[in-house]
């Protein structure tokens, strides 16, 4: 057992490293074998939408009721519809003979059509020519706006417009005779009758039926005399402002082409005065041969001053190179250098004089050789003391020093031959150019006088050429169009005398309708829960997305990187009554829970905390730890009662434990022992040194001892890292097998921190459902900097919805449940009094 290692924790000094924002996993969840990190199971999706199923609830009944109450407030709606025949306008043709075409499949005029049924101006007109502007409360209720619309939905009143089933007033004189003339409006009615357009537009719809000419048009309102007389009156308006279009247009169209042909007439007259002139006046001999004569004299004289121009910038930019290179000091680089007469004599000349120079040089350097073959022969058979070789070597050094000044004096002679040279060159290499720069200037110069006289010849008679043709093109274009637009008058002529258009009717008038069409109650009222519903949902998720608690072993594994040592259930029904039934103390449940493995040893509580006892004997390799504290990162997660129950624990197997109450800030411990504190703890840390009244004995449990705190003192931070301290300890390990010590919350003080140095581990209590993972993470870094160990975390209050209960929950009460049926096997407690009641 010693040698076993799967439990022991990571060294002191390995760091927990943040990966993508997460802890690294240092520990496997101890009890959820199946679970996947990052991803959930449907069984977790339930119990988040479970958990929340009353906020769910809530808000999905308070917003159904809503919407029923509203929909079920508002007015019926009725509809009536008028159905028209749209056609395309037949053409007229004066021929009995003549086709009609009727264009029925023209779908732009019967969108256009459409759009204008559904225009705002033929509302107001439908408005103006039914006298509904002259009644001011007819649309009242709608336009009271949102806010009253909403405060109706309380209100004990129905709307008045609801029962409303006749008009209240309507021009009958209007609504008879049409096309009598409408009285001027006043401000006020033309702002009435626009605002019950508006109104009447957002009710009308206007729709072709499929594959006829029939138009729908529908009108719907909580009034349905109000409904019908709509929608016949857009239908009839719509008739009547189709016909002023059509004979409006025509007679436009008419007058338009009389004065356009007018206009014309008189152009046509005017151009061909002006031909008769122009063809007078320009006097062009041939006419078209002419012109291709004097087309190719311009095109060649064009072509000889473009050759010349070539030529004049090819010299210029040669000259201008040549100039730029001999001002940088590149004479020698100019490209017509090398065609210079001049240029090409002198460097035959130095070419020679070089060549007798170095055939003089090369001599020398014969001498030389052979006069250090002579020394050489010499060397081998006398000493470099020897006379002759003496004499070798001064002639050697004689003919160096002869080389060496001819070869500058040859250095000389051409430095300055070629200074001579390139100066005397690129002069006259640069006069060459100049003059043939000159030269062809001079016939660019003729060459473009000789080609502007010709052009400007051309020119005059081109002008007058393409006066005479754009004149004759005029005219013919003002004939054509002359004739287009006689044709298109007689056309006019002939539909103004036709009358008015017949391909507008209506098929049937629209009826007031007995039967409401909504509003749709039933469906708004389904879409209502359903999306009432679906946010109620989406919020419960949010809440627990937002939320930092703990909420299961997973969660400590994943982003704490510690093992879980045990799962504290929840109390449920049957704990509470059981533990309701046993004596009390101050404390109430509270103190019959932090008793409960001494109390109920049978309870899923006991044997959760039994579990623990088993994870803190085998957390550490070698031997079980023997110092441990117990904190908790926040307030009210059940440090104190952890602590108690696992010292109780480990009582039971027959250890002497020690158990300190270190909360020198709010001790509890003296309380659920049911002990006085008037000596404790503060007292032998403030240097009282008997210890009589320190270590205190336990009802019911030899093996158990009890540090109160003592009286609160003022320093606790102070006192607990004292050397008294850890005096103290180093006398209880001695002594006792197991020290149990209980601390204040980690993250409000720094006593948990101090104590953490003195003891062997510290195990971290958290509260499921109510432990912030930040804070506990926070700790964690905390004890990890001081070099503390942390054996693992105790989960507190695993509820019945949780996965992990059923490990100490039904399952334990099951098992439990089927084994107490067996009346005849006794608890070994109950085992001693049978056995002395039967003697």
């Amino acid at each position: 057992m010693q040698d076993d290692q799967r439990l022991t924790p990571l060294p002191k000094t390995t760091d927990l490293k943040e990966v993508n924002g997460e802890y690294q996993m240092g520990y496997p969840a101890f009890y959820d074998e199946d679970a996947v990190e990052g991803r959930r199971s449907i069984r977790q999706y339930f119990d988040i939408v479970y958990k929340r199923l009353p906020l769910i609830l809530a808000l999905t009944i308070l917003a159904t009721a809503m919407a029923a109450f509203y929909m079920y407030r508002l007015p019926n709606q009725y509809s009536a519809t008028t159905q028209m025949v749209i056609e395309p306008r037949k053409q007229k043709s004066a021929s009995k003979d003549s086709i009609n075409i009727n264009f029925g499949n023209d779908a732009n005029y019967y969108n256009t059509q459409l759009q204008l049924l559904q225009s705002a101006d033929l509302m107001r007109e439908v408005v103006i020519a039914t006298g509904l502007y002259q009644d001011p409360n007819l649309f009242k209720e709608e336009e009271r706006g949102i806010g009253s619309a909403f405060r109706s939905i309380f209100s004990s009143q129905k709307s008045e417009s609801a029962t409303v089933t006749s008009l209240p007033v309507i021009s009958e004189t209007a609504s008879s005779d049409e096309n009598s003339e409408t009285p001027p409006l006043t401000p006020e009615q033309e702002s009435r009758a626009s605002n019950y357009a508006a109104l009447l537009g957002g009710t009308l719809q206007v729709q072709q039926q499929q594959g006829t000419n029939i138009v729908r048009v529908t009108v719907t309102n909580k009034n349905p005399t109000l409904a019908a007389k709509v929608a016949d009156g857009v239908a009839r308006v719509f008739i009547k402002q189709d016909e002023e279009r059509e004979l409006m247009g025509a007679r436009q169209v008419k007058e338009d082409l009389e004065n356009s042909i007018e206009k014309l007439r008189e152009t046509i007259a005017e151009k061909e005065s002006q031909l008769i002139v122009e063809m007078r006046d320009s006097n062009l001999p041939l006419q078209e041969k002419g012109q291709d004569l004097l087309a190719s004299r311009l095109q060649s004289m064009s072509e000889s001053w473009q050759k010349a121009l070539e030529g004049r910038r090819q010299l210029e930019a040669r000259y201008n190179a040549a100039v730029q290179a001999n001002s940088r000091g590149e004479g020698m680089n100019i490209p017509d250098l090398y065609e210079n007469k001049i240029f090409q004599d002198t460097m035959r000349l130095n070419t020679e004089r070089k060549a007798k120079l170095q055939d003089t040089i090369r001599k020398i350097e014969e001498q030389i050789q052979d006069a250090e073959s002579e020394r050489a022969e010499l060397l081998v058979r006398y000493t470099p003391e020897y006379s002759k070789v003496k004499e070798k070597e001064e002639k050697i050094a004689s003919l160096k020093t002869n080389k060496e000044k001819t070869e500058r004096e040859v250095s000389q002679i051409i430095e300055r031959d070629q200074n001579k040279i390139e100066k005397d060159a690129v002069g006259g290499a640069l006069v060459a150019l100049k003059s043939q720069l000159d030269s062809a200037r001079k016939q660019e110069a003729q060459s473009l006088a000789s080609y502007d006289r010709e052009a400007a010849t051309a020119n005059i008679q081109g002008q007058a050429q393409m006066r005479l043709t754009t004149l004759k093109q005029e005219i013919d274009t003002s004939r054509s169009l002359l004739d287009s637009y006689t044709q298109q008058l007689k056309e006019r002529e002939l539909a103004i005398a036709s009358g008015r258009p017949d391909n507008i009717k209506i098929a049937t008038s629209a009826v007031e309708s007995s039967s409401p069409i909504g509003p749709q109650r039933g469906r708004n009222i389904l879409v209502a829960f359903f999306i009432s519903l679906g946010a109620g949902i989406g919020l419960a998720f949010l809440m627990d997305y937002l939320d930092d608690s703990v909420k299961s072993s997973d969660d400590i594994g994943r982003q704490l990187g510690l093992p879980t040592l045990a799962l504290i259930p929840h109390h449920n029904i049957a704990d509470r009554r059981k533990l309701s039934l046993m004596p009390k103390n101050g404390n109430g449940l509270a103190s019959a829970t932090a008793m409960i493995t001494l109390e109920d040893r049978h309870s899923p509580m006991a044997e959760a905390y039994r579990h623990l006892r088993t994870s803190l004997l085998f957390s550490s390799a070698g031997k079980p730890p023997q110092t441990i504290l117990v904190t908790s990162s926040q307030p009210s997660e059940g440090k104190t009662t952890t602590a108690i129950n696992t010292a109780i624990t480990l009582a039971q197997s027959d250890a002497d434990v020690v158990i300190i109450d270190c909360d020198l800030r709010r001790p509890r411990l003296h309380t659920y022992f049911e002990m006085e504190n008037t000596q404790g703890l503060t007292n032998y840390l403030s240097g009282e040194r008997n210890t009589e009244n320190l270590i205190k004995n336990c009802k019911g449990l030899p093996k158990l001892k009890v540090i109160t705190s003592g009286p609160i003192p003022p320093n606790p931070a102070e006192l607990l890292s004292s050397d008294e301290m850890k005096n103290l300890l180093k006398f209880l390990r001695g002594k006792y097998k197991h020290v149990i010590i209980d601390s204040p919350p980690a993250i409000s003080f720094t006593d948990a921190a101090i104590l953490s140095t003195l003891v062997d581990g510290v195990v971290l209590v958290a509260m499921a459902g109510k432990s912030s993972m930040h804070l506990m993470r926070r700790f964690k870094q905390r004890l990890g900097n001081i070099g503390a160990r942390i054996y693992g975390v105790v989960l507190n209050g695993v509820k019945s919805n949780s996965v992990e209960y059923d490990y100490y929950g039904s399952g334990y009460y099951d098992y439990y449940g089927k084994s107490s049926a067996d009346d005849a096997t006794p608890y070994i407690e109950e085992a001693a009094t049978i056995h002395d009641t039967k003697g």
